[in-house]
């Protein structure tokens, strides 16, 4: 049996997910509304059940555990009755090395007199989602030629858990037996509880094709589109999403990010800019003119602070066009194209020229004829906003030149650009402090010898991770007329570096995810492996 709803809500309570103060009008509405209360409350709070459980789990001190941790022996859960499987919600498998009975309800001791009669064999207990263990029982004893599956209702569950949990991007792999599905939460991918059986496989990519309006009876070549969608039996709003299907050795695997859903209020104050950046920045984006460049890999969070930067102009007062590959959050007042087979960058700027603009954004620089245009547009009094893919801000200079942009035109019309990565960010709940170690130091370049620091330990309110959401890491370098004829004058990389460290036109990255450690927003590992230097 699954632990009661009682004991789940008092875990809930414990752990701080539930606010004990607000559960008798949440249980109120959930009553008017029809709905189960486990449900209501996890979308009102907008956590999972999984963590539900998770905080069971810890308050009852035993291991919780997730499809990571456990190996299955397919042969092992046929063994037990599936009825008794389903009805009391457990399966044995192996956790490090040992066998131990998987159970929803830890109170429930049946299962382990279960494995003695039917296995001969003692075994530990531990705790999981129900959703992943009715998962695993259903993929271990579904007919593989099933018709009777449910695509539209289980994508729609799914887009739930997406929901819950903040997710970014969903990948649907198949595989020999069936499809893993993973999702990316704060930057890390992480196995969705429930597998995919063979049966629902097909059903669920035709379901998903059908959706982003992609060719079902084609399967051999790679295709892209996109589709809104809204959570059924939810007041959410619809959610834009981007779709990519390519054929795999198993199947077609398909790739899904989902558009602005937890970044579409975020002003520039909220994305964690040193002071001194944040109000460089602006200032820049009230120039009547210029180019300003926001740089990094991709998935670093280059559009959210363009859109950020976007919010902070007066749209009422300024002609503000876009044009976008895709348009990942809609603004009101602002004109925005969408990028397609007829409107390229290059082209929608250079009708942007005729349409009276004071800013235009530009969603991507990837080829001369659109930086040409966009430098261009900043050189007659436009203001410029775009994204370029470079892994520093200084590294932006010789990219444009690389490109084929002149370096006059380069130095005259640059205002600045802005570098940056996202690290997850401590759970503010359950961080730990200690003192760092000689070698932390070492890593830090400090010669501090009392400092604090943080690390991640993992509750219910992270999903055991340690970390709850993503805190960006940003780098500027402004010019000033020092570096204008610098850039003019073909200087390296190394001598424009040189010539601004000891100025305030240039803040580095590592400077800035340093204060970040030190602050106790995230940890020394999450900054390591991003960016290492000094």
């Amino acid at each position: 049996m699954a632990a009661a709803e009682a004991v789940l809500i008092q875990a809930g309570i414990q752990s701080g997910l539930i606010d004990q103060r607000q559960l008798a009008n949440l249980q109120t509405q959930a009553k008017r509304a029809r709905k189960p209360v486990l449900d209501y409350i996890t979308q009102a709070e907008r956590f999972p059940v999984m963590a539900l459980y998770r905080a069971l789990a810890i308050i009852k001190n035993l291991p919780f555990v997730e499809r990571k941790d456990l190996t299955i022996d397919i042969n092992l859960v046929k063994k037990f009755p599936q009825n008794t499987l389903e009805r009391k919600h457990f399966i044995p498998a192996y956790y490090q090395g040992k066998l131990v009975m998987v159970l929803a309800n830890p109170d429930d001791r049946s299962p382990q007199e279960l494995s003695k009669r039917i296995l001969n064999q003692a075994s530990d207990v531990v705790v999981s989602d129900i959703g992943l263990i009715d998962g695993i029982i259903e993929r271990t004893f579904s007919q593989t030629n099933s018709a009777n599956v449910d695509a539209i209702g289980f994508f729609n569950s799914l887009m739930k858990e997406c929901y819950l949990r903040h997710v970014t991007d969903m990948h649907f792999e198949p595989e020999e037996m069936g499809m893993k599905v993973r999702l990316r939460i704060d930057g890390k991918m992480s196995e969705y509880e429930r597998p995919v059986s063979l049966g629902l496989r097909e059903p669920l990519i035709s379901r998903i094709k059908v959706l982003a309006s992609l060719d079902i009876a084609e399967s051999n070549m790679a295709q892209d589109g996109g589709f809104s969608y809204r959570v059924d039996g939810w007041d959410l709003d619809e959610v834009d999403m981007r779709v990519a299907s390519i054929p795999t050795r198993w199947g077609e695997r398909i790739t899904i990010r989902i558009l602005g859903q937890d970044t579409a209020d975020l002003s520039l104050a909220q994305l964690g800019m040193p002071n001194a950046i944040l109000n460089s920045f602006q200032r820049a984006i009230n120039k009547p003119y210029g180019i300003i460049l926001v740089t990094g890999p991709t998935g670093s969070g280059k559009s959210t602070t363009l859109y950020a930067a976007l919010r902070e102009l007066d749209s009422d007062n300024l002609n503000i066009l876009t044009v976008e590959d895709p348009i990942e959050q809609v603004i009101e007042s602002i004109g925005q194209v969408q990028v397609s087979e007829k409107v390229s960058f290059a082209k929608a700027l250079r009708s942007f020229l005729r349409h009276d603009p004071d800013v235009m954004l530009v969603g991507e620089i990837r080829d001369q004829e659109t930086a040409d245009t966009a430098l261009k547009a900043a050189m007659t009094g436009h203001l410029v906003l775009s994204t370029l893919h470079t892994n520093d801000a200084v590294g932006a200079i010789n990219r444009l030149v690389d490109i084929g942009c002149p370096r006059y035109l380069v130095a005259s019309t640059l205002v600045g650009v802005v570098a940056q990565r996202l690290v997850r960010r401590l759970c503010a709940n359950c961080k730990v402090s200690y003192q760092a170690s000689e070698q932390d130091r070492q890593r830090l370049n400090t010669k501090e010898t009392s400092l604090t620091l943080h690390k991640a330990n993992g509750c219910a309110q992270c999903l055991g991770s340690g970390y709850r959401g993503r805190v960006g890491l940003y780098e500027t370098l402004w010019l000033d007329d020092n570096l204008e004829k610098l850039i003019a004058d073909g200087a390296s990389e190394d001598q424009l570096v040189a010539s601004s460290n000891n100025s305030d036109s240039y803040y580095r990255l590592w400077q800035d995810a340093k204060n970040k450690v030190y602050e106790g927003l995230t940890s020394i590992d999450e900054v390591m492996h991003l960016y290492q230097g000094n």
